[in-house]
């Protein structure tokens, strides 16, 4: 992707500060927590409830002058999705919604860093072209269209855990000892003496 304009993160917590929609230190710890774990700051921004996806859709528009797609107005095409691994765009949430010779146009969830935008480009992409969504419409479609094959259901999950109990599946720790009762379970069931 070649651009005068780098797409960065630092730059969008200096927007919000300077807007008020969030304080330095607030910025500042989102900023460390995405460093630490590789998540993306617009999704934290989001989940968190420091700022809503609207709002934040629109400072990316107007901070780096980016013009804003709606997903559903504008569904992608077979051809964005050829040669491009599944994986990374669910990673960063990023539809890609056309091709036009050597030019993809890509919908973003807020924005993505410049430099997983020119990860993209390759041998049949030469310049990413980024527009602005929604992280709840690039996420949405992504679930629907490109869902993970590797993760499984909570239904999945449900139907290997043992019946009978009243587990709470709706929390991790309900999940984990769950998981460990049916483990200790088959255990039991394997060796008997050790009862």
């Amino acid at each position: 992707m070649k651009s005068s304009q780098r797409l960065d993160y630092h730059r969008l917590a200096e927007a919000l500060v300077e807007r008020g929609l969030v304080t330095a230190d607030t910025v500042n710890h989102v900023l460390q927590q995405c460093a630490a774990t590789g998540t993306l700051l617009p999704d934290v921004l989001v989940a968190e409830d420091l700022v809503s996806d609207w709002e934040l859709s629109r400072v990316c528009c107007e901070v780096f002058g980016l013009p804003f797609v709606d997903i559903e107005s504008y569904p992608p095409s077979s051809a964005a999705l050829a040669e491009i691994d599944p994986e990374f765009l669910r990673v960063y949430g990023i539809v890609p919604l056309d091709r036009y010779g050597q030019v993809l146009t890509v919908a973003m969830p807020g924005i993505v860093p410049t430099e997983v935008l020119e990860a993209m480009a390759g041998p049949e992409v030469r310049r990413v072209l980024p527009l602005v969504s929604t992280i709840a419409s690039t996420r949405g479609w992504l679930q629907q269209n490109l869902p993970s094959q590797d993760a499984p259901s909570l239904e999945e999950i449900k139907g290997v855990l043992p019946s009978g109990d009243e587990v709470d599946l709706e929390s991790w720790a309900g999940i984990f000892d769950a998981g460990e009762e049916a483990v200790q379970l088959e255990l039991r069931e394997q060796d008997p003496e050790e009862e």
